[in-house]
């Protein structure tokens, strides 16, 4: 047998070998978070004011004014086009002749008992990948709570933290890092995937069960 034969039969044994013990079931899901990169949609969330990234801006097309929403049990916070005119829409970009460009939406009597509910500190800045979905035939920005990335914001003046020689501590604020819950994992278990992705029709409405985070309930 030349050395060409040899190295296909060995490889076709151990293909073989891999396909005898893959189970996907026996997999994580790794969690798209871990990849992500400027061209995602995202909303950073301060404590007083929220940002969505210029490539949400982009994707919804020509829109300029948004009405928010909030689900409190999956902590999904969502945005949808509305006219100018209803009673809640919030102008969440600032538009010009040629282009639009995000803006800084103040907002601490939301975030500030948002910030509670969800146990996240003022000292911090979260930010999540949006998911874009339709429902009823309307498109939707979906971003999951749940699964935040964290930045230290840096500290107020008076509020910098000193060392053992009396220096100032310096703060990364551009590292992000995730809750213990996420950063010791990849991902998701395949069986907790498949739950999470179900989706079920209840009196006309469609539940979106999980889009990254644990589904509630």
């Amino acid at each position: 047998m030349s050395e060409v034969q040899n190295n296909i039969s060995e490889k076709e044994e151990r293909r073989q070998e891999i396909q005898r013990v893959f189970n996907p079931d026996n997999c994580q899901v790794i969690r798209k978070e871990l990849f992500a990169s400027l061209r995602d949609p995202a909303v950073t969330i301060r404590n007083g004011n929220i940002t969505f990234n210029t490539a949400c801006i982009r994707d919804f097309e020509g829109v300029v004014y948004v009405r928010l929403l909030y689900d409190k049990q999956l902590k999904f916070l969502s945005v949808t086009e509305c006219d100018e005119n209803d009673k809640h829409a919030l102008r969440w970009c600032v538009a010009g002749a040629d282009k639009r460009k995000s803006r800084k939406m103040r907002c601490p009597d939301f975030t500030g008992p948002l910030f509670e509910q969800l146990g996240w500190t003022e000292k911090c800045r979260y930010k999540m990948l949006g998911y874009k979905i339709d429902f009823e035939d309307k498109p939707y920005y979906v971003f999951d709570l749940n699964v935040p990335q964290i930045f230290n914001e840096k500290p107020k003046k008076g509020e910098e933290e000193l060392d053992e020689n009396g220096e100032f501590v310096e703060v990364d604020t551009r590292t992000g890092f995730y809750p213990d819950d996420i950063a010791n994992t990849f991902g998701v278990p395949m069986a907790q995937y498949k739950k999470e992705m179900e989706i079920t029709d209840m009196d006309g409405y469609v539940e979106i069960a999980g889009l990254t985070g644990v589904r509630k309930g």
